[in-house]
C-alpha cells in the first residue's frame, strides 16, 4: 500500500504532514450519516484538488475517501507511481468509487445517490446545490468568459507546463516553456483589477481551476526543471517590473492563503516525490499517455521535416551538378 500517513511502512521519515494530510484525516472520519456528500479523491491529483477546494470553500460536511488509481512500487518514494491500474482492478478495489465515476477517474462525488464526476462538473454541481452558485458570476456574459478562462487554464497553461515537465529533450522543454509563459501572460492580462482574484474581489471557479496546477508549477516545476517565473522584486527599478507576472504573484498570494485552498496543501516534499515518474516520462496514466503521444509525434514531425529538407537539398544538388556537367 502506498504511504498515506506517517505510520505507514513506505512513508519517508523526512516528510512532515501538512494541512492537507490533517484535513484528510478529519474528513475521512466523518460519519456518512453526517455528511452531505462523499468525495472520492486522490491527495496528489490536481483535478481532484479542485473538487476538494470547492467543498472546503462552501463549508460542506463531506466524507473524504482516498483513491489510489495507480500501481504501487516499493522502490519509489512512498510507493507512488503514475502507472494506471486497469479499470477492472479499480472496480475490484473500489467498487463504490467506480459506480460513482464510470471511467475510474477522480474526483467524483456521491450526493445522496446522485453521482457526478469530472473535476469542474463536480465543482459546479456542488456550488449549485450547496453554494447558491456563488463561484460563478450571475451575469451570463461574465459567466461565459469565466468558463473560457477556466478552459484556458487547462488546455493552455497546464498542458504546456506538463509538456515541459515530461519532455526529456531540452529543445522540447524550451519550446514548451516559451508557450507556457505566453499563455500565463494572456491569463494575467484577462484578470480583473478590483481585487487579487481572477474576477477581482470574488474568489471563483476560475481560481479553483488553476490553483492546484499553479501549486505544482511552483513546487514540482522548480524541483525537476528549475522553473523560475519572472517575478516582481521590490529592489528592481520600475522599468524591470514584469506587470503580468506581478499580477500572477498577487493572485497566488491571495489564493494560496485562502483557507479553503490552504487546507488542501499536502507536504511539499511528498507531492514533489509523487511526480518523479512524470519528470522521467515513464508514467502510464491517461494524461501521461496523451502527452507522450504529442511529444513523440512532434519529435517525429521535426525529424521527418529534417529528412525531407535533406532529401530536397540532395535532389537540388544533383540537378545542379548534372547541369554543370552537361554544360561541360
Amino acid at each position: 500500500m502506498a504511504a498515506q500517513q506517517p505510520s505507514d511502512a513506505l512513508w519517508v521519515s523526512s516528510w512532515t504532514p501538512s494541512n492537507g494530510e490533517e484535513t484528510i484525516r478529519k474528513k475521512s472520519m466523518t460519519d456518512e450519516s453526517d455528511a452531505s456528500c462523499i468525495l472520492y479523491c486522490s491527495w496528489f491529483c490536481p483535478y481532484a484538488q479542485r473538487a476538494w477546494i470547492a467543498l472546503e470553500e462552501l463549508g460542506i460536511s463531506y466524507r473524504y475517501i482516498e483513491i489510489n488509481p495507480y500501481e504501487v512500487d516499493v522502490n519509489e518514494p512512498g510507493g507512488y507511481t503514475k502507472k494506471q491500474l486497469p479499470l477492472p482492478q479499480k472496480e475490484k478495489l473500489y467498487p463504490d468509487f467506480v459506480a460513482t465515476s464510470p471511467r475510474g477517474l477522480v474526483p467524483a462525488v456521491d450526493h445522496s445517490g446522485r453521482k457526478v464526476w469530472e473535476s469542474l462538473c463536480v465543482v459546479e454541481y456542488v456550488d449549485n446545490v450547496f453554494g447558491q452558485s456563488k463561484l460563478l458570476p450571475t451575469d451570463s456574459h461574465k459567466r461565459a468568459l469565466a468558463r473560457i478562462w477556466m478552459d484556458h487554464a487547462e488546455s493552455r497553461i497546464q498542458k504546456s507546463y506538463y509538456t515541459m515537465l515530461m519532455a526529456q529533450d531540452p529543445e522540447q522543454q524550451k519550446k514548451a516553456m516559451t508557450t507556457f509563459l505566453a499563455e500565463c501572460r494572456k491569463f494575467a492580462q484577462a484578470m480583473g483589477s478590483s481585487g487579487p482574484f481572477f474576477l477581482g474581489e470574488n474568489f471563483s471557479m476560475v481560481d479553483i481551476a488553476l490553483a492546484p496546477f499553479w501549486q505544482r508549477i511552483l513546487w514540482v516545476g522548480k524541483h525537476y526543471r528549475n522553473l523560475t517565473l519572472p517575478h516582481f522584486d521590490k529592489n528592481v527599478t520600475e522599468k524591470q517590473v514584469d506587470p503580468d507576472f506581478q499580477r500572477l504573484a498577487q493572485w497566488w498570494e491571495a489564493v494560496s492563503n485562502r483557507p479553503s485552498v490552504k487546507s488542501t496543501f499536502v507536504c511539499k516534499e511528498r507531492l514533489i516525490a509523487s511526480y518523479s515518474q512524470y519528470a522521467r516520462n515513464v508514467g502510464t496514466s491517461d494524461y501521461a499517455k496523451n502527452l507522450q503521444s504529442s511529444l513523440t509525434s512532434g519529435k517525429g514531425k521535426d525529424s521527418s521535416m529534417c529528412h525531407t529538407s535533406s532529401l530536397l537539398a540532395g535532389i537540388a544538388l544533383g540537378v545542379c551538378l548534372g547541369y554543370v556537367l552537361a554544360k561541360k
